[in-house]
């Protein structure tokens, strides 16, 4: 059996909640629940909470038999905890797709999992993209409620969020929808879609779209499959193929829908100080690979052991 070692990790939060809770006068801006540690990133008597750094910092200490195991006890629990912070504080929070660190106490080693915030790379309106533009307000087959959705779905951020909005944007196609050739909602959306997806999405009862709306979020099998990716291929193919009278709009785009925000790259490391000291912060990881950059760090460097990740 394996040993049971100790871990501190600390996970970055992005929100535009300020941490104010002063009852630590060594460490103002923090507090503790269940174990973890909250504490604004970065904050002092003199200017406050930065505007620059909207942020705070996830802490805990996990026991556990290797890393992969502890950070997963540790997002489990800020899993539960940060959708009830959403609802407390009313504003924005994510976790999932920042940057963490985890270290092995008893070593000079940590792992890090490095995000940076990129910006999104454009996609080309030309020649076809114009025509299809015409087309598209030439024809009538398409409500206009399904433009609005579409719009609301790209624009969005939350996974579900678009996800719904996608459904709502085909359901709004359905209610248009010819009824001597599509009889059923259903129909429609298997044309487009294809039945075995259809049903997926907009079974009664046991499809996404009901579960998502009526409460039961997301299944560990939902998990598999890139739904989001996979019904926007679709819907642009019918486009293409159905609506237009050529095909105008580019498919298979990679990573289609893009956005201004939560454009991220991502590196995972293991991690060590140059200096040999075991003494490690996330915000300092952070503020050397970002000034830096990540192949040629001031203080650290990355190890390249393809065994640690057995042992760590």
């Amino acid at each position: 059996m394996n040993e049971v070692k100790n871990y501190k990790i600390e996970y970055k939060i992005l929100t535009l909640a300020h941490c104010a809770v002063m009852d630590n006068k060594v460490k103002p801006a923090s507090f503790e629940v269940e174990g973890i540690e909250f504490s604004h990133w970065d904050f002092n008597y003199t200017d406050g909470w930065r505007t620059d750094t909207d942020a705070w910092v996830a802490s805990s200490e996990i026991q556990s038999r290797n890393f992969i195991e502890a950070i997963n006890i540790f997002t489990k629990k800020l899993s539960r905890m940060v959708p009830r912070i959403s609802l407390i504080c009313q504003s924005y929070i994510e976790f999932a797709i920042e940057p963490f660190l985890i270290h092995e106490v008893s070593k000079n080693i940590v792992f890090f999992k490095y995000i940076e915030d990129v910006r999104g790379g454009g996609l080309m309106f030309m020649e076809k993209e114009r025509k299809a533009l015409t087309k598209l307000l030439e024809i009538k087959e398409v409500p206009e409620t399904f433009y609005y959705y579409w719009n609301d779905a790209v624009n969005a951020t939350g996974h579900s969020s678009k996800l719904l909005m996608m459904f709502s944007a085909l359901e709004a196609f359905a209610r248009n929808r010819n009824k001597k050739i599509f009889k059923k909602p259903i129909d429609l959306f298997s044309e487009i879609l294809g039945p075995e997806l259809s049903l997926e999405i907009f079974a009664d009862g046991n499809g996404l779209r009901n579960r998502l709306v009526h409460g039961e979020y997301f299944k560990d099998d939902d998990n598999n499959k890139n739904y989001l990716e996979v019904i926007h291929n679709k819907v642009i193919s019918y486009f293409n193929n159905k609506i237009l009278p050529e095909s105008l709009i580019q498919g298979n785009i990679v990573h289609p829908q893009r956005h201004f925000f939560g454009n991220k790259k991502e590196g995972r490391w293991f991690v060590k100080r140059k200096d040999g000291s075991n003494s490690f912060s996330l915000k300092d990881l952070l503020s050397d690979f970002n000034k830096n950059g990540f192949r040629t760090p001031k203080d650290y460097e990355i190890v390249f052991d393809t065994n640690l990740g057995a042992t760590y």
